[in-house]
């Protein structure tokens, strides 16, 4: 079967690889896709993704492994990251589109030649003509409606799962930009640490995560909120539920909040004088799953002085930028590195 515009069986595809989750939309349809970057091994085979492999997480037999394909928003493993992405490409497909003619993908900024050796790697064999790779600060700008093609500055910070891209943009390019590779995980990470260590209780990454959105905050919290998390008593082997306060969960996860905040400034010392007259005009916007973390917006603004606005649906801001540059050919042919697939 070729590909071709007239061909009903094709169909244009935006994929948000995200290390933590993956939003994959049609071009005219919308999202079809919206499932936790996760797979289940058993034996060396793929057996489940997404949600099923989610519910598995913490929960499947010694010879079950559940692990992300993605780490610090780069693939990682190869394999495994392409039999995601074409279990997560035939649901999107849903039986209505065999093929994809294209599809935008977004890459963090100042990869490796061994990184984007990987993405070919995974991109190429999966049913697709041709890939768009584009940076994801300039996706996460686009997808928050900031006018990426006027000589205005406007800058955007999308802080997800496993990596947090700072981009200042005008003039249909990235004027300045810094990609770390640190975000909710790491959160979540420091979060299993510190009860580990101070309750004697190990818990799982999905506690971990709810007690981030439950009681986390980027600035000092003003009340002493409390919730349980049920775990495994370190030191006896057997379960225990311990209480964790908001304070705490504050204290464990501000190392990353620093980290995060220090970049920003940083990005905004390199920024020219004239693109830094209009941000101080316009401030910023945030994006990203992390961007709904209480207290993020105050955080950045009060460090850098700049109004702080969260975008619309955060966290679907790099996807909806990518769906969108179908719409606008002249930008994707600005933005984008292509890879012809097959």
């Amino acid at each position: 079967m070729k590909f071709s515009l007239s061909n009903p069986f094709t169909e244009d595809l935006a994929v948000d690889l995200g290390t933590v989750h993956t939003f994959i939309y049609g071009h005219g349809r919308g999202m079809v896709v919206n499932e936790p970057s996760l797979v289940a091994i058993e034996k060396g085979e793929v057996i489940a993704v997404g949600n099923e492999a989610l519910e598995m997480l913490g929960r499947s037999p010694e010879d079950v492994e559940v692990a992300y394909p993605m780490r610090e928003g780069v693939i990682a493993d190869s394999q495994l990251a392409q039999k995601m992405l074409g279990k997560f490409l035939r649901k999107a497909r849903g039986g209505r589109a065999r093929l994809s003619r294209r599809m935008i993908m977004n890459i963090p900024s100042g990869i490796t030649s061994v990184e984007r050796f990987a993405i070919r790697e995974v991109v190429t064999g999966i049913g697709v003509g041709k890939v768009h790779l584009v940076d994801e600060g300039m996706a996460a700008a686009i997808g928050a409606k900031l006018p990426v093609t006027e000589m205005r500055g406007s800058m955007v910070v999308d802080i997800g799962g496993g990596t947090t891209a700072i981009a200042v943009v005008a003039n249909s390019g990235i004027v300045e930009s810094e990609t770390l590779r640190i975000g909710g995980l790491d959160m979540d990470h420091a979060i299993i640490d510190h009860i580990k260590k101070h309750h004697g209780v190990l818990i799982g990454e999905r506690s971990a995560e709810r007690l981030k959105m439950v009681l986390g905050s980027a600035i000092e919290p003003m009340e002493d909120h409390r919730s349980v998390v049920k775990g495994q008593n370190i030191a006896e082997g057997g379960p225990e539920v311990t209480e964790v306060t908001a304070p705490e969960i504050h204290q464990a996860i501000e190392i990353v909040i620093k980290q995060i905040v220090e970049a920003v400034r940083q990005v905004l010392e390199r920024t020219p004088p004239e693109v830094a007259s209009d941000l101080h005009d316009y401030g910023m916007v945030l994006t990203g799953g992390i961007a709904l973390l209480a207290g993020m917006d105050a955080r950045i603004s009060g460090a850098t002085g700049l109004q702080v606005e969260l975008a619309e649906s955060p966290r679907q801001s790099v996807g909806r930028g990518l769906l969108a540059l179908y719409d606008q050919p002249l930008l994707l042919r600005r933005v984008a590195r292509t890879i012809e697939a097959n």
